[in-house]
């Protein structure tokens, strides 16, 4: 009951006349629509349904009789916020508990005065029900849920009017890794790699939200509920399955399911042979758009059919490159570039393995390889995979990172990233390069709009958060930045890592108390002295013997081993030695790799950032100048 509390300071027992009044109209509307009261929140209720149409069926007659009322001239109106959501709940001495009943609680928060505010299941729920318009309020952040919740409303007919063009409720659907129970151990590789083809041919169906694999990856165990692996991905519907590879014959499970209800909505055993495989991809992609109600139009119809290779031998060695990308062990992800590599050589004509590979190297740039050792062993890779397939969103996305890295090229990447997403609207690494190249042009608006898809489409990944948080303190709104730490990095990290982004994040706000007592915790919680990050926040703070070592370190390194010189340059700034930075940073831009329009925008460059030779090096970047960096008094 909106207003309450602040009527019954004024005059409490006319407030809890209104409430009597109130509850005799809800009451009655709340049991002919078979809803149960659990119980009484003082000026508000909790109320179970055997439906959410019912809940949403009797909120909407709950809204009209009060507005009725209201609007006929009543001397003080009563209005609710109504908040529904719909989920499994442990009942317990005639209450419900559960995460169900506290989202329903906090969805109710960002309902209007006479509004109904809706979760994306509640709507999912809806369509084709109601005469009324359900429309899409966006992402919101609901206090004590770690991610954003996709909230709708009901458009009411006195409230103000749904936009033109409503935003459709979209399916996200995440693929659960595939279980290897093939004779062999060794062929756990085709789970996982088929996998990960599952996920990026699905992502090309427009229409259709794809969880990323470094999400989905944490549910590897299989010892989760699918109501909680729904929830912690945010997700509608799971498909889920299992693999047996013997020989030439293969054996593919899979269910999907919808996470609401836990009901099938197909499931199919596909025995057939090794080089069926890409029909057994395409009848899924068809069966499960057709099931999530996803019209499957044009050029994601083509994705579906469009066989990867018809050389098997290429297709096992680039199913073991997607396998061992995923790798955290020591030379594995190596030798994935290795594995593509030996595809395109098995099959020239195989798209896919070139645009893989021109990935891999393009990551190896400024962490193991200099820039101008892998661009041109890329740039024949990406003109390779686009003349072999145009419609490739992996091919796209490699030229946009070629464009971007290698050429400096802002608008040819832009172009080629918004090719790369308009062809795979799921695929999160495009989108998360582009967002990195509008931060990097001080477009932030830009940059939090893609990153916030990110967030969906990727929401175990702690780089998600961090960069979000990254471009928020860029653009001045500390608060804002540190409440996405806050609420979403904290879970996904560790804490040393955690509290060293709130120092950083304080830092950039001029509030260095603030980022003193954050560096604190993170000392007491171990040994920094090889962060890089760590050693430069330090040496602005005024203490440069750190970032003076790790110099000292990384200049001998570099006469045996490839050491990036921006890194040898972001020490020597923080270390307050502005014309060995300086020297650093032009010999990068002669024969180095170019990054500084990465990190130009990091603290340890303020101290060279008014220098004309900075000023110019981003000049000749074609990087904005107008920098705002001197509003917090970073620099002076």
């Amino acid at each position: 009951m909106v207003g309450f509390t602040t009527a019954a300071h004024r005059h409490e027992a006319r407030a809890l006349e209104l409430l009597q009044e109130q509850e005799g109209i809800v009451r009655p509307l709340v049991r002919a629509h078979r809803g149960r009261e659990v119980k009484s929140t003082g000026d508000g209720a909790l109320v179970e349904f055997p439906s959410a149409l019912e809940a949403v069926e009797c909120a909407i007659e709950i809204q009209r009789r009060l507005h009725e009322r209201n609007v006929a001239g009543a001397a003080s109106p009563i209005q609710l916020r109504i908040g529904i959501h719909v989920g499994d709940v442990e009942s317990r001495d005639d209450d419900i508990f559960g995460d169900t009943v506290n989202i329903a609680a906090r969805v109710l928060s960002v309902a209007e005065p006479d509004g109904i505010a809706l979760t994306e299941q509640v709507a999912h729920h809806l369509e084709n029900k109601l005469d009324l318009p359900v429309e899409n309020q966006g992402l919101r952040g609901l206090k004590g849920v770690v991610r954003p919740v996709p909230v709708f409303r009901v458009v009411l007919p006195w409230s103000a009017p749904a936009q033109t063009a409503p935003p459709a409720v979209v399916p996200r659907l995440a693929v659960l890794p595939l279980r290897n129970i093939s004779p062999d151990p060794r062929d756990a590789y085709f789970a996982d790699g088929l996998t990960e083809e599952l996920i990026s041919i699905l992502g090309q169906v427009r229409g259709l939200r794809v969880i990323a694999r470094s999400s989905v990856n944490h549910f590897q165990s299989g010892q989760w509920s699918l109501a909680e692996v729904g929830r912690e991905l945010g997700a509608s519907a799971v498909l889920e399955g299992s693999v047996r590879k013997a020989g030439e014959r293969l054996r593919i499970s899979l269910q999907l399911v919808d996470v609401t209800t836990q009901e099938g909505l197909w499931a199919q055993t596909f025995d057939r042979r090794l080089d069926d495989v890409f029909a057994v991809q395409s009848e899924v992609g068809e069966r499960t758009a057709a099931a999530l109600r996803v019209r499957i139009l044009g050029a994601s119809r083509a994705a579906l059919h469009r066989p990867a290779t018809a050389n098997l031998a290429a297709y096992g060695l680039y199913l073991q490159g997607l396998h061992l990308t995923r790798s955290s062990k020591a030379g594995e992800a190596a030798l994935a570039t290795d594995l593509f590599r030996r595809a395109t050589e098995a099959d020239p004509s195989f798209a896919g393995a070139y645009a893989h590979l021109a990935h891999r190297l393009l990551g190896s740039i400024g962490e193991t390889r200099p820039a101008r050792e892998v661009v041109p062993e890329v740039r024949p890779l990406v003109e390779k995979a686009l003349s072999l397939d145009p419609e490739s969103p992996e091919a796209h996305g490699a030229k946009g990172n070629l464009s971007m890295q290698g050429d400096l090229d802002w608008a040819i990447a832009e172009a080629e990233f918004r090719r790369a997403l308009e062809l795979n609207p799921s695929d999160f690494e495009p989108r998360t390069w582009y967002a990195l190249l509008l931060r990097a042009l001080q477009r932030y608006s830009d940059a939090e709009e893609q990153l916030r898809v990110v967030l969906e489409l990727d929401p175990l990944n702690p780089s998600g958060p961090s960069l979000l948080s990254s471009v928020l303190r860029l653009r001045g709104s500390l608060e804002e930045s540190l409440r996405v730490a806050q609420t979403m990095l904290r879970p996904l990290v560790e804490p040393l890592e955690y509290h060293l982004h709130l120092a950083y994040t304080y830092f950039y706000g001029g509030r260095t108390a603030d980022a003193r007592r954050e560096l604190d915790q993170v000392r007491d919680l171990g040994p920094v002295s090889r962060s890089l990050d760590h050693a430069v926040l330090v040496a602005r703070l005024g203490e440069p013997s750190e970032v003076r070592t790790q110099l000292e370190a990384a200049e001998a390194a570099s006469r045996t081993s490839y050491v990036p010189l921006l890194r040898l340059a972001v020490l020597a700034a923080a270390a307050g030695d502005r014309e060995r930075a300086i020297a650093y940073l032009e010999k990068d831009w002669a024969d180095g790799d170019r990054g500084l329009w990465f990190a130009y925008q990091g603290l340890g460059y303020d101290p060279v950032r008014s220098d004309p030779r900075f000023v110019q090096m981003l000049e000749r970047m074609r990087l904005p100048t107008s920098a705002p960096f001197y509003r917090h008094g970073r620099v002076s």
